[in-house]
């Protein structure tokens, strides 16, 4: 399994993502060959090794006539698609796109087909994404992960005007993640930068783990005095048996039925936990002939595999039970104890490789509110401001 970390130390942009990919061993030379077969002007490429914060790092350059023409978001999928780009290449590729796109709009108050800003059309930008997506796909790349953000602070001059940093469609795009914000006064996480990282990684700690298969510095045109602007990328690789070490197989059993009533469902489902299944669900579907029915999906040990199918057929008179060997990755887990509302209620503590969290047992936090009188809910907000106040 290959693992691509980017470590944000300042900011991201699409020319710094590209630029550290390149340092990390991507040819530049398999770009440019892509690049010329879309029916664009000639694009060419400026690599080279710059200086930052005592560190060699690679900056690109896209060298351009007329880089800022503006350009719809069908109009650059078509652009992708008559350049003879792969299907998994372009479907990396417009996935970013539209996450850009989408970000626009909202900001902008427009449809996303409406969107033909100076940040989705410029070619730069079409290079920036296409090349790191590339790269991707040439290492192989099974998981894409990265680290806290980092932006700078104030407002920047853009075509739209004076904008605050973040600015709004990079906010829009980091909701939901953790940023950090560096004492510089200017934009340092750019919305091409956002769209890559959050259409194609995960946001972990930061921390990664696995055996180091390369390092690469890539930078932008930005010079600060007081802080190297540059990110690394790390390309990672994990032994099988490591990926294995928190998993184990399990069996899950599936039955469609349209015969049943909802009393039966539920006193199958308490029957199947009963007898020791992991898990037990029922979901809505349309079978033959237009029934509206439900399938059944147990998962369960391999151990308890015939019991399980024994119980389904019995007590739901089912024609036919499938079954099939999965793959399933645990976080670690344990029972404690925890005060809500000064009161003793159960907790589940899980860790999974160096990241922590908890979550209360709901019978006990249910317990708990028909004894004090209020809502599950009350109790679960004043759960999670306890563990919100310990980050």
């Amino acid at each position: 399994m290959r693992i691509l970390y980017i470590d944000m130390l300042c900011g991201a942009a699409g020319d710094m993502l590209l630029a550290s990919l390149i340092d990390l061993g991507f040819p530049i030379k398999l770009l440019e060959e892509q690049l010329r077969r879309l029916p664009v002007e000639p694009i060419e490429l400026a690599v080279e090794k710059v200086v930052r914060g005592g560190i060699t790092c690679t900056q690109v350059t896209p060298e351009l006539d007329h880089s800022h023409e503006y350009r719809h978001l069908e109009d650059i999928l078509a652009l992708l698609q008559r350049g003879a780009v792969a299907q998994s290449l372009y479907e990396k590729c417009e996935r970013v796109f539209d996450r850009l796109a989408t970000a626009e709009a909202k900001v902008h108050g427009i449809p996303k087909d409406h969107v033909h800003f100076h940040e989705i059309g410029a070619l730069d930008t079409i290079v920036d994404i296409l090349g790191v997506c590339m790269a991707i796909e040439y290492f192989k790349v099974d998981e894409v992960r990265f680290s806290t953000l980092t932006d700078g602070y104030g407002t920047i001059r853009t075509a739209h005007g004076v904008m605050p940093v973040p600015v709004p469609a990079t906010a829009v795009m980091i909701e939901g993640y953790r940023i950090r914000t560096l004492q510089i006064p200017t934009e340092l996480l750019t919305p091409t930068g956002a769209a890559l990282l959050t259409a194609l990684g995960e946001q972990l700690p930061d921390t990664y783990d696995g055996k180091v298969v390369a390092t690469g510095y890539g930078c932008g045109s930005k010079v600060f005095d007081e802080h190297p602007n540059f990110l690394r990328a790390i390309l990672l690789e994990k032994e099988q048996d490591e990926i294995a070490s928190s998993s184990e197989t399990v069996l899950i059993l599936e039955s469609d039925m349209d015969h049943i009533s909802g009393e039966i469902m539920g006193d199958v489902a308490a029957l199947l936990l009963d007898t020791g299944a992991l898990d037990v669900s029922w979901l809505p579907l349309y079978m033959k002939k237009g029934r509206p029915g439900y399938r059944l999906s147990v998962m369960a040990d391999e151990r308890d595999g015939q019991a399980m199918i024994d119980t389904i057929i019995r007590h739901t008179r089912t024609l036919g039970v499938r079954l099939q060997r999965v793959g399933r990755v645990t976080a670690q887990r344990r029972a404690s104890k925890t005060t809500i509302a000064g009161a003793e209620c159960d907790e589940k503590q899980c860790a999974y490789k160096g990241y922590t969290f908890s979550r209360p047992e709901y019978e006990s936090l249910a317990a708990l509110a028909r004894k004090k009188g209020c809502s599950v809910m009350d109790l679960m907000e004043e759960y999670l401001r306890g563990t919100t106040q310990d980050l």
